[in-house]
């Protein structure tokens, strides 16, 4: 027999999507699954949704409203009966080999604890907006830890198999909004990992995703992240600082989007405290300045 992949979703709120999620799962190649769905209290018709799948393999776990999506993945870890894991959101989609090529990966290159795929951001299915990497095809097998802060490598669940007793490494944070980097991070740490580029994740961009709505916290905790590890030494400061560097640029170009100058200016000052002789950031200042005097 082949090894079960556990998969787990949390969910809530995903009747408009959850079902073409599942229906990829369903589509996989390799066959041996099975899909742990935990839902935080929806109001919507989620439920019906994945009832309406007459598929032993799906267990539905109602949760109640809990908020803390690093909780609701603990309480699918809680359940799961395989020996390896993948994770998948309610909203985007899988190609058909993802698990197949993934498995062979990790059944190749035993060394290696856990397997990331590359992918793409879309708003309308088939039609990709942006690829999480340029690299579209190849493999790496690496310790991939400082490639994270690096910008090399992006760390999403969706794109995660991992082996199961890597779960030494950690579970996901309970105490924050977005636990998910940190629970890969982790893995990173102390697990190499084998990278394929070849895009197998798909992942939809709209107003009401979890990232979306919460890109706040989501940029708070990426810099919170970031600092704690500089402060273990388990990043060099060099690569700390132009971690923290890009975070403040991106957030201050994201205030700027929302039309809030001001926050974006003092993140730009923070970017430039991390890299006082780039001229980025004062070119950014200018932007936010000029641009709230025509919004004025």
């Amino acid at each position: 027999m082949s090894p079960r992949v556990s998969i787990i979703i949390s969910t809530y709120n995903g009747a408009a999507y959850i079902g073409e999620t599942i229906a990829s799962i369903r589509d996989q190649t390799y066959r041996n699954w099975e899909l742990i769905i935990v839902d935080d209290g929806s109001t919507d018709d989620t439920e019906n949704v994945i009832t309406s799948f007459q598929d032993d393999r799906i267990q539905f776990i109602k949760a109640g409203k809990i908020g803390i999506n690093g909780k609701i993945k603990n309480m699918g870890l809680d359940k799961i009966s395989g020996e390896f894991i993948a994770f998948i959101d309610h909203d985007d989609l899988w190609a058909q080999n993802k698990l197949e090529k993934q498995m062979i990966a990790l059944q190749t290159y035993s060394e290696a604890g856990f397997c990331l795929v590359n992918g793409y951001n879309f708003k309308h299915k088939g039609e990709p907006v942006n690829f999480f990497y340029h690299q579209r095809e190849g493999i790496r097998i690496d310790k991939v830890f400082l490639s994270f802060f690096q910008s090399e490598l992006s760390a999403w669940t969706q794109t995660l198999l991992m082996r199961r007793e890597c779960l030494q490494a950690g579970r996901f944070s309970e105490t924050s909004l977005f636990a998910d980097p940190e629970f890969v991070f982790n893995l990173a740490c102390q697990f190499k990992a084998v990278v394929l580029f070849e895009p197998m994740v798909y992942r939809r961009q709209h107003a009401s995703s979890y990232s979306t709505v919460n890109w706040i916290p989501c940029q708070e905790q990426g810099i919170k992240i970031i600092t704690k590890y500089k402060r273990s030494k388990l990043l060099p400061p060099a690569v700390a600082k132009n971690a923290l560097f890009r975070s403040h640029i991106d957030f201050g170009e994201k205030y700027i989007r929302e039309k809030q100058s001001r926050k974006a200016i003092r993140h730009f000052f923070k970017a430039w405290g991390n890299k006082i002789f780039s001229i980025a950031p004062a070119k950014k200042i200018l932007k936010a300045v000029l641009y709230s005097f025509r919004q004025a």
